[in-house]
């Protein structure tokens, strides 16, 4: 067990708490304003996650598989083209589970379930993962700052939008 202390913007506290939620086992995080009321500090008492089959984070499994797959195949042109085409088969199973879902195929009637597609739509987003290990040197933070990005963009849209009932 360790303990851990942030001080941070107060606008940024409910994503560090969240943040350290997903990659830290912790207890309750306490809130304080910092003395000059301008930041806030947490505290918490944490304990690393277990690196189990069901404790693993997303960005530690993509980690291994690209070790794994730069040692067994390489990092040249060709390998990149493979992760990027990788991308583009998992999609065709989001697709392919999504028919099947519906009853489309009346041959084959109804052969996947709500699971199935969320499963390969994971299964899209970790091989886009691998993919974008290719092009940046930090694809984790890359992905944080591109989120953080499109989140602040979209709450200005939805800010600065007409009050109307949609449909």
């Amino acid at each position: 067990m360790f303990e851990i202390r942030v001080i941070c913007a107060p606008q940024d506290t409910e994503r560090v708490v969240a943040a350290l939620d997903s990659t830290f086992t912790t207890g309750t995080v306490s809130v304080h304003p910092t003395r000059d009321g301008h930041r806030n500090r947490l505290y918490a008492r944490a304990e690393h996650q277990p690196e189990t089959a069901t404790g693993v984070m997303p960005w530690t499994h993509v980690r291994t598989v690209v070790a794994w797959l730069d040692a067994t195949n390489g990092t040249n042109a060709h390998e990149t083209g493979m992760r990027l085409l990788k991308v583009t088969e998992e999609t065709g199973e989001v697709a392919q589970a999504y028919i099947g879902m519906q009853g489309q195929n009346p041959r084959k009637g109804f052969t996947h379930s709500p699971g199935d597609v969320a499963t390969e739509l994971c299964d899209v987003i970790l091989a886009a993962m691998v993919a974008l290990h290719e092009f940046d040197d930090d694809p984790a933070a890359l992905l944080n700052t591109i989120a953080a990005h499109r989140h602040n963009r979209l709450a200005d849209l939805i800010e600065n939008e007409p009050s109307t009932t949609r449909r």
